[in-house]
Order: C-alpha cells, then sequence, then structure tokens
C-alpha cells in the first residue's frame, strides 16, 4: 500500500503521546478486521469461530474473510458486512431511546450511504419507529436503498439530496445521526485511497463541509432530541472542535452515555466534550470517533400518529389498490397506500406525514414497504416486498432452493421448477429467508430478481 504521509504521522505525534502514536501508526499497517452484524429480525446465520463485539450484541468478527457475494444469505438481507467499531451505532440508539418517552421515535440519517450505520441504528428501532436515510451522491443513493430494502424493516425512507432540505423539516426527528463526509484516517488500514488523498488541506476542506452539514440538519431535529456525530478520523478538527461548534454555535448539550468505561473505549480528548475514539491500536476494527449531543428545550414529541385523509387532491386513493395487494402485508391498516407513478408504497400510517413531507422537500427514492407495480387492472409484487419484514407469511406460495440454486436464481438464470410447484408469483428461499419472487408459467418460471441487483461473480 501507499506509504502514509509523514505529515499525518506528524499529526498524530502532536494528537498522542509518543509511544501510542507509533503504535497507532504501526497498526495501520496490520491486516482490516473482518467484522459482520446480524438482522435481528430475519433467521440467524451462524459463522464459524466467530467472536462476540463485546458493544453490539448482534456484532461479531471472523477469523478469515468469506467470499459474502458466494452467500445467499447475505443478499437476503439476514447480515452486514460491517466493521466492529462501527457497530456501536446500534448500541448508541438503544441507549438514547428510552430517554425520548413514550410514542414513536423518528431517526434520520442524513449521509447514509452504504448503510451500515443505518441498518445497525434499525436494528435498536422498534416496531412503529421510523428511519430516513439521506445521500447527496446518486449512484451512493441507489447502493443505501438497496441495502435498506434488503434489510426488511417497513418503516424507513431513502431520500437522495443536499442535507439542506432538512432545515425545512423544523422540529421533525428525534435522533439525527450525522456521519460526516471526511479526511478518511481511520480508514487508511482497508483503504488505499485513503492514504493516498490525505492531506492537511483535506482535513480544512473536510471540517468546512461538516459544519456546513451540522447547520442544516439541527433545525430538523426537535428540542430534547439527540444528535449524533460521528466521522472515521482521529484528527481533533474534524472531531473535538467540530463537538465544540455544535456547542458554541448551536446550542448542544454534551452527552456523555458512560461507554467509555463499560467497553474500554478510548475517550475524548477534550473532558468537557465526551465522545468514543476508536483506534486500531487499542479497540477492534477500524478508526472512529463518536459523540452525542442533545438539543436544549422540553421534550415535546412530534405531531405523528393522525391518520391523513385518503383522498389526496389529483391523486389516488388508498381503496385504488386492490385488496388482495393490501394482504399481502401481515397488518394492512397500519400502512397508509400511497401511489408513486405506477409503485404503490405501504407507509406506516403514524408517518405518512412525514413522507408527504419529504416529497415536499427532497427526491424520495422509496419510503415504506414497496408493495407492488400497477400494470392495467392488476398488480406485480415489487421484488422488495419478499424481503421485507412487513411481509404477510401466507401472501404467497414459497419454494426452498438449495444453495447452487439461489445462487443461479441470484445471477438471474431461469429456474426449473417441478411440476407440483404452484402457479403465479412465487417466492423463492434459502435457508428459509426469502431471496425474491419468481412467476411460475408451468412450462418455465421467470426470474422476477431485480436487474441492478444481479449477482455477477
Amino acid at each position: 500500500m501507499t506509504t502514509i504521509d509523514d505529515r499525518f504521522k506528524e499529526q498524530l505525534q502532536l494528537l498522542l503521546i509518543a509511544p501510542e502514536a507509533r503504535q497507532l501508526i504501526e497498526a495501520l499497517d496490520t491486516p482490516p478486521v473482518t467484522g459482520v452484524r446480524l438482522n435481528p429480525h430475519k433467521p440467524a446465520v451462524l459463522f464459524p469461530d466467530a467472536r462476540s463485539v463485546a458493544w453490539c450484541a448482534d456484532g461479531y468478527t471472523l477469523p478469515a474473510r468469506p467470499r459474502f457475494a458466494a452467500m445467499p444469505q447475505w443478499h437476503a438481507g439476514a447480515f452486514y458486512v460491517q466493521e466492529p467499531a462501527s457497530m456501536i451505532t446500534q448500541s448508541v440508539v438503544a441507549e438514547l431511546l428510552p430517554r425520548l418517552g413514550d410514542g414513536p421515535v423518528r431517526y434520520l440519517d442524513s449521509c447514509a450511504a452504504p448503510g451500515g450505520k443505518t441498518t445497525a441504528a434499525i436494528s435498536a428501532l422498534r416496531s412503529g419507529d421510523f428511519a430516513v436515510a439521506n445521500e447527496f451522491v446518486a449512484s451512493r443513493a441507489n447502493i443505501l436503498m438497496e441495502n435498506l430494502l434488503k434489510w426488511g424493516f417497513p418503516g424507513v425512507a431513502v431520500t437522495q439530496g443536499d442535507t439542506a432540505a432538512y432545515s425545512r423539516l423544523r422540529d421533525c426527528f428525534d435522533i439525527v445521526a450525522v456521519d460526516a463526509p471526511c479526511s478518511g484516517e481511520g480508514m487508511m488500514r482497508k483503504d488505499e485511497e485513503a492514504r493516498r488523498q490525505w492531506s492537511p488541506g483535506l482535513v480544512s476542506q473536510c471540517a468546512a463541509l461538516q459544519r456546513e452539514i451540522l447547520e442544516n440538519v439541527w433545525p430538523a431535529l426537535r428540542p430534547g432530541g439527540y444528535l449524533i456525530y460521528s466521522t472515521c478520523t482521529f484528527n481533533r478538527t474534524e472531531n473535538e472542535d467540530m463537538l465544540a461548534f455544535i456547542r458554541d454555535s448551536l446550542g448542544g448539550e454534551p452527552v456523555d452515555l458512560g461507554f467509555n468505561d463499560r467497553f474500554d473505549i478510548p475517550a475524548s480528548l477534550d473532558p468537557a466534550l465526551p465522545a468514543m475514539r476508536f483506534m486500531p491500536h487499542r479497540t477492534e476494527g477500524e478508526g472512529l470517533f463518536m459523540g452525542v449531543m442533545r438539543k436544549p428545550g422540553e421534550a415535546t414529541r412530534h405531531l405523528s400518529g393522525k391518520k391523513a385523509d385518503k383522498k389526496r387532491k389529483g391523486g389516488k386513493r388508498d381503496e385504488d389498490i386492490s385488496a388482495e395487494a393490501k394482504r399481502w402485508l401481515s397488518a394492512p391498516d397500519d400502512y397508509r397506500f400511497m401511489p408513486d407513478g405506477d409503485r404503490w408504497l405501504a407507509v406506516p400510517v403514524t408517518h405518512a406525514d412525514l413522507a408527504e413531507s419529504l416529497r415536499k422537500v427532497t427526491r424520495v427514492l422509496t419510503a415504506g414497504v414497496p408493495v407492488g407495480v400497477q400494470k392495467g387492472k392488476s398488480i406485480a409484487p415489487e421484488p422488495a416486498l419478499a424481503l421485507s419484514t412487513g411481509l404477510a407469511e401466507d401472501a404467497f406460495p414459497c419454494i426452498e432452493l438449495t444453495a447452487d440454486e439461489a445462487l443461479s436464481y441470484l445471477r438471474r438464470e431461469a429456474l426449473t421448477l417441478s411440476g407440483s410447484a404452484p402457479r403465479g408469483y412465487v417466492i423463492v428461499r434459502h435457508g428459509g429467508l426469502p431471496l425474491g419472487f419468481v412467476k411460475n408459467l408451468g412450462n418455465r418460471a421467470n426470474n422476477l430478481y431485480p436487474q441492478h441487483w444481479k449477482l455477477r461473480t
């Protein structure tokens, strides 16, 4: 790999005492750790010789890196490949939820792609909560959407656009996460590009962008809510100094979750600004900085729970979707069925108003459960419906595939079903995990796996 920039080494020596700076630099030349985090809402996947991650109940490290692309369970959203430090997100969100009182929680991940920390947060959320994941770059937003749809949580929306749009949704979210674009120093062990691109100028450039993003999303956080700020870098400019900016310029109050002592995680360089500093010479995984700030004020609840008027001016109504398609969900009365072009989305009723508000300020790629595509008077199930945990168990007949058959399906190859297989739309599974749909015509079965999800290896 590219040699680490001497200016970066000098920065670390100013940041840490000399022996520790040397240990960290040496650790950046060691092999990265492979970690996986299981989806608590899907059948568990067993990994031989896996070791638990102390700060994440669903997290594990592996002794060697498997070919994840060859594992149907990965495509089914049963686990997420993630370095261990980032898994702390699940525990942080779980710690904050009881502090927010009763009622559904709304969570915003403002810089979410590719979705690792978002899926970790979702794993901590409860039924009835709602997560919005935003990404500025269109190509990365599509990857984010794929990962979240496969994770299967019904209460999620994906948006693509500038975080400035969220300044218009005032006091809307209970928790806002800013996993800020950064100089990437913490990724130097596993990412060649992080070594090659680093410079003092990049640090300054990232810090300016981080302040802009924080100013954009702070109005969207309700009084009494919490902002989770994180980077994958080591320097103080993008870390403690940014928490100081939230405190001094935005009015945020530092929050100490007590995780440093509980999990033996290095603390902030500034005792007045509690934070966690994951560093590969002292903690398992890559570099990560994370701090929590509270927005002062009374912990008033956002206005949700009202069932919005089903009929919208100039648009379709819930009744326009067939009764059969509504039965595809396990609790159809808990959703508002919303048209999106020729698609139907099922958004939890308590958050349908939020979905409408999002459409007014930014580009919404998906919201809730993608149910189906209208084709004349009939409706075809959306591929993502098969992977949603909101799917009714008896909505479609299911066929179990072998591992080889599952990989053929994921490559969008033709499948040969037995003569006894039911006709029509059928869910194919492996290990009890739905992968998607086929349409069995009797003499052949059309593979309905999305082209853009196709396995190419």
